[in-house]
């Protein structure tokens, strides 16, 4: 028994490779989320946005057509009703314009959009500020990658949904993307390089501007601390970005439209709005303190440290405190705009975003908590800080044991929870399972032959019977309910007179 012991210790003890394991697990992870998207079904706003640009498709087949008209409703929606220009443009042209069954790209471009995101902007970090291997950057990612997307508040308006995908879910992690622009200018090896790569990134830098009013006030603040830490190595290019940022934020603000709007809604005040962001806050963290968050963050603890000793620059991580207090007031933030403009944060899209804000913030203070404690632990003779680096070198002689059972219980929680639509890809491997997804797409395909039949005018379907939570968004209602704008724009898309709910007559 002594043997087998001893063999299975060496085993475990030899060259890990966690980064590896990390990014495999993150990748058979999507696989549920991936085979879920095949069946994915437009809903809602994907008709209204999309209904005048899908009737232009099937007449004239042209792109450039399509083009034209997401200019038209863009400038239409910004005097009207909203001033998110770069929203308005992308979601006419949902990919349920050109077609019902192009609903299951929705998916691939939110997943993709969050994992490159991601993955360039962690790069461009670790790479400004610290010396670090291949594997601690691909355990960083895996882990954080993997539970964003598992823990997703609404994983069908994060991924599935595309009127709330976008502009919560594509944008906001493409806004990652303008960081790491702005340092790969820096590294251009020479001027005209840095011209076109800030070209590049004021381009964005507006874009972002004219997306959802919490993403703009993220990024704005975002981009607020990335001057103040780069105030003594302060460039041109790091400041003129940030100038189209404003610019597009000040043109969206503006808009005529957004009076419009909020003449029709029951937002708090400035000031209210802003003291509730910070109650939400707290609500949300300690809902969002799961089982699984601590067991990921442990699992990346030693790699983090391993990075945090690295630093290219001499930082003092003098206050931890002031730190982790500026993380929570940017974490509030993410509220404020909707607190403001509705009087409330409850849609799954907008604590999807705020979430992941959470996620991104807390990474950040772990680094710089590391950072702190380390600095302690040098130069401690005695104290309680000598008990610690006593006990911290303990657990790094079995530093071997600790990574395999952090990793075991992030494995343990993620398939051991009780409740299956806890994690997005457990909730979507359920339903696929149970054929709880493929009734709720046959009966939508059902749906669909009714609504393309030229010889209905009013088009009567039956309500789904199967809603898995990955994919089910809403449903039509009956005739005079406050969400009959849904049926009418089903109506307007298939040229239909009227979309009713009941049972279909055989």
């Amino acid at each position: 028994m002594k043997n087998v012991k001893g063999r299975i210790a060496k085993l475990l003890q030899r060259k890990q490779y966690f980064g590896l394991y990390a990014v495999v697990l993150l990748g058979i992870s999507l696989i549920p989320l991936l085979i879920a998207g095949r069946y994915n079904v437009l809903a809602a706003d994907d008709y209204a946005m999309s209904k005048e640009s899908h009737l232009i498709w099937e007449s004239t087949h042209s792109l450039w057509e399509m083009l034209k008209y997401a200019v038209q409703y863009t400038l239409k929606l910004y005097w009207t009703w909203k001033g998110s220009f770069t929203v308005s443009f992308f979601e006419s042209l949902n990919p349920g314009a050109f077609g019902e069954k192009f609903a299951c790209l929705t998916p691939v471009i939110m997943l993709f959009s969050i994992l490159f995101s991601l993955a360039i902007f962690e790069k461009s970090v670790l790479s400004r500020y610290y010396t670090y291997t291949r594997e601690e950057a691909a355990v960083l990612f895996g882990g954080a990658a993997f539970l964003i997307l598992q823990t997703l508040p609404s994983p069908v308006e994060g991924l599935y949904w595309y009127s709330g995908a976008l502009g919560y879910t594509f944008l906001h992690f493409l806004m990652l993307l303008l960081f790491a622009m702005v340092w790969k200018i820096e590294k251009a090896k020479n001027n005209l390089a840095k011209i076109l790569y800030t070209l590049l990134a004021c381009m964005y830098a507006f874009l972002v501007g004219g997306s959802q009013y919490i993403t703009v006030l993220e990024c704005l603040l975002w981009y607020a601390v990335l001057l103040f830490l780069e105030r003594k190595n302060m460039r041109w290019w790091k400041i003129v970005p940030g100038i189209s940022l404003a610019l597009g934020s000040a043109l969206n603000f503006l808009a005529p439209g957004n009076m419009a709007r909020k003449a029709e809604s029951a937002g708090l005040g400035p000031v209210k709005a802003i003291l509730y962001s910070f109650v939400e806050a707290l609500k949300c963290m300690k809902e969002w303190t799961t089982p699984m968050l601590v067991m990921v963050i442990l699992f990346l603890l030693p790699f983090a440290w391993k990075i945090a000793r690295k630093p290219q620059k001499k930082f003092m991580y003098r206050y931890p405190l002031v730190v982790i207090g500026f993380s929570y007031c940017l974490f509030s933030a993410a509220f404020t705009p909707s607190l403001y403009g509705v009087g409330n944060a409850d849609s799954g899209r907008i604590r999807n975003l705020a979430q992941s804000v959470f996620y991104i913030l807390l990474v950040v203070d772990l680094f710089y908590v590391i950072g702190y404690v380390q600095k302690k632990l040098d130069s401690a003779e005695n104290g309680v800080w000598a008990d610690v680096r006593v006990v911290k070198d303990i657990v790094r002689k079995y530093l071997w044991a600790y990574r395999w059972i952090a990793f075991a219980a992030v494995l343990l929680v993620w398939v051991g929870t009780g409740d299956k639509n806890t994690f997005s890809s457990v909730s979507a491997l359920r339903s696929l399972a149970n054929g709880e997804i493929r009734t709720y797409y046959a009966e939508a395909q059902e749906r669909q032959e009714i609504y393309r039949d030229e010889t209905i005018t009013v088009a009567v379907a039956a309500p789904f019977s199967a809603k898995p939570k990955v994919l089910y968004f809403t449903d039509i209602v009956p005739e005079g309910d406050a969400n009959y704008w849904i049926n009418e724009n089903i109506a307007a898309y298939y040229g239909k007179e009227k979309v009713l709910l009941g049972e279909p007559d055989k």
